[in-house]
């Protein structure tokens, strides 16, 4: 019989990290927008796993990793609500760029985030994980622990949506 794979061995955790880490990164950049915290919040994850190695199989570390970066990110939003109710607004900062061209940009960069935005998180993680991090839609159902269909189905919607939020270019 064949032992099995510990995360607790150092080749077996690093091997995850590197083979993982990168796209639990951007999984979690989708959701938050902000590298840094993402970042952190992965960095996070794998301490967390690291700690519990004995409990964790190693089969399903990468679900205990998107978990764990998942609820610290939901903390992290729960926090920022809170935050924001007590923020002030902040100032604009000033361009030296062509005015017309800078009203045009920020126009066409609300819409696309008032487009993303309007994505279902299902939606948004799909489109982001195959058109930002260029991931097939294969491996996008193998990250996210659904069917390629499902994946099909959910960038067709997200691209339907998009084309309708944004318009003519």
């Amino acid at each position: 019989m064949k032992p099995k794979k510990s995360i607790c061995e150092t080749q077996n955790f690093d091997a995850l990290f590197r083979q993982h880490s990168r796209t639990l990164r951007n999984y979690i950049f989708y959701k938050c927008g902000d590298s840094n915290l993402a970042e952190d919040l992965v960095q996070e994850a794998y301490i967390k796993l690291w700690n519990n190695c004995k409990k964790v199989p190693f089969a399903n570390a990468l679900f205990f990793l998107k978990r764990v970066a998942n609820n610290a990110f939901l903390n992290v939003v729960k926090h920022q609500k809170i935050v924001w109710q007590h923020e002030q607004t902040k100032t604009s900062d000033v361009d030296v760029e062509n005015p017309e061209f800078l009203l045009e940009e920020k126009e066409f960069m609300q819409k696309l985030e008032n487009a993303i935005a309007s994505l279902s998180e299902k939606q948004r993680e799909v489109f982001l994980l195959n058109r930002i991090d260029k991931k097939t839609y294969t491996e996008i159902a193998v990250f996210l622990d659904i069917s390629k269909k499902a994946v099909e189905k959910r960038m067709h919607n997200a691209l339907k949506i998009m084309r309708k939020e944004i318009g003519d270019i």
